[in-house]
């Protein structure tokens, strides 16, 4: 029977939600009917047609809590109730719309920011690839013999082709890599984000071809023609989504390839931050070089060269566990056969001594794992931020509550419980926070599109999927009901607390001797201060640090240098030919109206390239281990001038440094103390691998390279970097290099003018030359984008804290000048100064800052220790920025403190005492 019954009860429950007025009427009839029966049966035991209707009224106890007792029995009553309480709530909040505006943009910008923040975390570090089933998807690693460093992710052709054939633990395995593609055939380049993908890539990730078909195992074979396959976004983009571009043509590095099929929309690769727009075959390598190598089958062919990732799909049944079992024994014997005899002691060693090992590889592979560390930072600093804005609405409401004691306390006088009272509060407060967060969200929305453009660089803009989604969804929904919660309930516990006969009398009750003046939210002023105080000084830490990273001497001048990248087509494959066309493009460079001088050379400064080699002095002696290593780079002549790098001893290259003359370097200040300390190093001889074959062949040495210069300790990666040796060596000994070429111009202007009058010059020698143009100071700056994000949001967090604090500060003190309003008049009637009264609310703010910054100053200690790895140039305690830090927040309380002081200054005491 009680199922029954209780499947009855379900169509007048939700008759009672959607049609209330119905579902009062029926119950208005059928109440009237019992009524009516009852009167009867008391009219047939004698009783007049009154008193029978009143013994029957009185036998029912009461129309209305009849009616009460029918609607509990639906269990819909809390929603009505809840429905009165958003309806009632709204009319209050109607009613202080000064408050209620102040409310609502602290809290969208609290919730927004938390939600952008997040937003971006999901994007970069919880989101899973847009395939089937990426939960089941792992990415393949080198672990390295020291523990404490991250494993390698980069694998060489040689050893993804092994691993590929003997693995037996993946149902699907495939290897990709990340290059860039040029759509042009000549002059400026226009890229397009390339993928090196095998055979099996598309099918290991379950992903179906929109148009034509994906590449397959049967495309990824040596010697290959190489087949390409568009993005959706590409195919809309450059051929208008039109079913003739598969089997059409596309050039590539100059390189044409048969377009074979289009990506699906919504896949965007596999690489997080990055989409791509054109897929080929790995084996396509020997074609277009990823590197940028004239021969490129000897790039997938040689074991050194790490440049591909691998991901696998386990086979069911399989757990990541037992995949790392069996991959340690395949690993051991894949490494065994690929490791050379012609590799030094030490790289054979570290080579076997490594392991296969699987990780998560459901959400892709990142680009952006340096960002990771910083946006959990900034999603700390927004959270406490939140704390702040919860605090500060918190002594607001707390306030407010004063002047809605007389309703609070008739409301109790006339029946409402204190639960029922409270609930009707905190749903105000989430009213309130609910507001918020929709004009959060939207702030949240531009928010995300600032946070990508810090991100991304002047050369490379990020790619991420950000969107509303269930799980951004859910973190606002459940940021949103906390933040009501948190700033809601001590008011509303606080406010149900009231004396029915002073709140009725309208006035207070004596707190006089309460030894500390700021009675209503005092603590949580104190929270707020000391909050306010560790955001401050984080912000302060990450300026800091940011600043003496752009005012770091990094030993050139990067002003006023145009960067320009090339890349000499296959007709000029011969080193002879390359080296001629690179000399010729220096000429006419040199001789451009507004260039100073002009350069060449293998790497830039501050690129994040790297080329280094062992070094050993000649005579013997000298470094070991890592400080045996020395970066290196090739020059041209005038490269230190366009840099204006000084020479400190000895020469610069010239002419006579060509091929076939002895073999010179330059060396810079780092290298000349580590390998002849307290020596001159001038005329000296230094010995190391062949550096024009190396990784090419048997190691063997070059012929002693003699020291004719020592320049100024430069950059040469990061920033960030210690001053490590650097070897330069002259462009004309190295004529076999054929890395692309990068070309320096020093101009007497802005750079970006000499960009047409520098692609003529150099397209004048050569039109198939593909071209990428680039300030060295735009290099610079992009190389600072983590530590400009850091710096530019944190700022941004800091000033918000002050200015919340400011205004919790001020609305408190506000509120405590009107409660004192009775004894400050006494005072003064009394013959009290102004002075003596700025004293007794100045010592109660002093109260609140010393309690407020003693325990933000303990706070600060230990976040500082957990941010110094994120620091540059900056001690784990850093006093000056404490010192300034505390000081600013004096000031915005003093600040804070002023007009209500100034306000109790001006009480009249007649006014005060009537009052009362």
């Amino acid at each position: 029977m009680r199922p029954q019954h209780w499947l009855y009860t379900i169509p007048l429950r939700i008759r009672s939600i959607f049609k209330k007025k119905a579902a009062d009427s029926d119950l208005d009839d059928e109440i009237r009917f019992h009524i009516e029966q009852k009167t009867q049966e008391f009219i047939s035991k004698g009783f007049s047609e009154m008193d029978a209707r009143y013994a029957a009224l009185r036998e029912f106890r009461g129309v209305e809590q009849a009616k009460e007792n029918c609607r509990d029995t639906r269990k819909v009553n809390w929603l009505q109730d809840f429905a009165q309480d958003l309806r009632f709530g709204a009319r209050m909040l109607r009613k202080t719309p000064g408050f209620t505006a102040v409310a609502i943009l602290t809290l969208a910008l609290g919730i927004g920011a938390n939600t952008a923040i997040f937003s971006l975390i999901d994007a970069v570090m919880l989101k899973m690839l847009p395939v089937q089933n990426p939960e089941q998807l792992v990415m393949l690693v080198r672990s390295r013999p020291d523990p404490s460093r991250p494993p390698d992710p980069s694998f060489s052709n040689p050893v993804w082709q092994q691993i590929r054939d003997r693995q037996d633990v993946f149902s699907g395995i495939f290897a990709s890599s990340n290059p860039g593609f040029d759509l042009s055939n000549g002059g400026q380049a226009h890229t397009a984000h390339g993928l090196y993908a095998s055979g099996e890539f598309f099918n290991t990730l379950g992903v179906r071809a929109a148009a034509g078909r994906l590449l397959t195992p049967s495309d990824d074979i040596r010697g290959c023609p190489g087949a390409a396959v568009l993005s959706y976004g590409f195919w809309q983009e450059h051929y208008g989504g039109a079913s003739s571009a598969v089997g059409s043509m596309i050039s590539l590095n100059r390189h044409l390839f048969p377009i074979v099929g289009v990506a699906p929309p919504g896949f965007f690769g596999i690489t997080v931050g990055q989409h791509f727009d054109v897929a080929l075959p790995i084996c396509a390598e020997a074609i277009i070089p990823w590197d940028g190598e004239a021969n490129g089958q000897e790039m997938l062919d040689r074991p050194s060269a790490q440049w591909l990732t691998v991901m696998a799909r386990l086979k069911p049944g399989i757990s990541a566990a037992q995949a790392n079992t069996r991959l340690q024994v395949l690993g051991a014997g894949i490494f065994k056969s690929i490791v050379s005899s012609d590799w030094r002691p030490d790289e054979q060693k570290d080579f076997l001594a490594r392991t296969l090992v699987t990780l998560p590889g459901g959400a892709g592979i990142s680009n952006l794992e340096g960002y990771e560390q910083p946006l959990e930072v900034l999603m700390i600093l927004v959270g406490v931020v939140l704390l702040i804005a919860c605090a500060n609405i918190a002594s607001l409401m707390l306030a407010r509550a004063v002047a809605r004691q007389k309703e609070i306390a008739v409301r109790l006088a006339t029946g409402a419980s204190r639960s029922r009272l409270i609930r009707q509060l905190l749903t105000e407060s989430i009213l309130l926070s609910s507001l918020g967060a929709l004009f959060g969200i939207l702030l949240a929305r531009w928010g995300c599109a600032i946070l990508v453009s810090l991100i991304s660089t002047s050369q490379y803009h990020l790619f991420l999927q950000i969107a509303l989604d269930a799980r951004i969804l859910a973190f606002t929904v459940g940021i949103t009901l906390l933040t009501g919660l948190l700033f809601g309930l001590l008011p509303a516990l606080r406010s149900t607390h009231v004396s029915l006969t002073s709140a009725m009398k309208g006035t207070q009750p004596d707190e006089s001797r309460s030894r500390v003046r700021l009675r209503p939210g005092r603590w949580i002023v104190a929270t707020q201060v000391a909050l306010s105080l560790v955001i401050v000084v984080t912000a302060g830490l990450f300026v800091r640090s940011f600043r003496n990273l752009v005012t770091l001497d990094v030993g050139f001048n990067r002003t006023n240098v145009l960067l320009i990248n090339t890349n000499l087509p296959a007709p000029h494959d011969s080193p002879t030919q390359r080296a001629a066309v690179s000399r010729q493009i220096l000429e006419r460079l040199n001789s451009l109206p507004g260039a100073i001088s002009a350069s060449e050379s293998y790497i830039s400064p501050v690129s994040g390239r790297m080329w280094g080699l062992e070094f050993k002095p000649s005579k013997g002696g000298g470094p070991s281990g890592d400080d045996a290593d020395a970066y290196m780079n090739f020059i041209s002549p005038g490269f230190f001038a366009t840099l204006q790098s000084p020479i400190i001893a000895g020469r610069n290259f010239d002419d006579h440094d060509v091929a076939g003359a002895p073999p010179v370097i330059v060396i810079n200040e780092t290298m000349a103390r580590r390998f002849f300390p307290g020596a001159q190093p001038v005329g000296e001889y230094l010995i190391t691998d062949d550096v024009v074959n190396i990784d090419k062949g048997p190691r063997r040495k070059t012929p002693p390279l003699q020291i004719v210069g020592i320049v100024k300790d430069t950059k040469y990666q990061t920033l960030r970097e210690k001053t490590e040796s650097i070897a330069y060596f002259p462009v004309a000994q190295a004529e076999a290099l054929d890395d692309p070429r990068i070309f320096e111009i020093r101009t007497a202007s802005d750079p970006a003018l000499m960009t047409a009058s520098a692609e003529k010059a150099i397209t004048a020698v050569n039109k198939s030359v593909s071209l990428e143009f680039q300030t060295l100071e735009a290099q610079v700056d992009d190389s600072l984008n983590q530590d400009r994000l850091l710096a530019t949001l944190s700022g941004f967090f800091g000033a918000l804290a002050l200015l919340l604090a400011m205004i919790g500060l001020y609305g408190v003190l506000a509120y405590t000048v009107t409660q004192r309003r009775k004894e400050f008049g006494i005072r003064i009637a009394l013959g009290a100064q102004k002075t003596s009264i700025v004293r007794l609310i100045m010592r109660d703010v002093a109260i609140l800052l010393g309690a407020g910054i003693s325990a933000g100053l303990a706070i600060s200690f230990w976040a500082m220790q957990l941010m110094q790895k994120m620091l540059f140039g900056l001690k784990a305690h850093d006093t000056g920025t404490i010192i300034i830090s505390a000081a600013l927040l004096v000031s915005v309380g003093i600040l804070a403190a002023y007009l209500p002081a100034r306000r109790a200054t001006q009480t009249d005491p007649m006014l005060a005492l009537r009052d009362e």
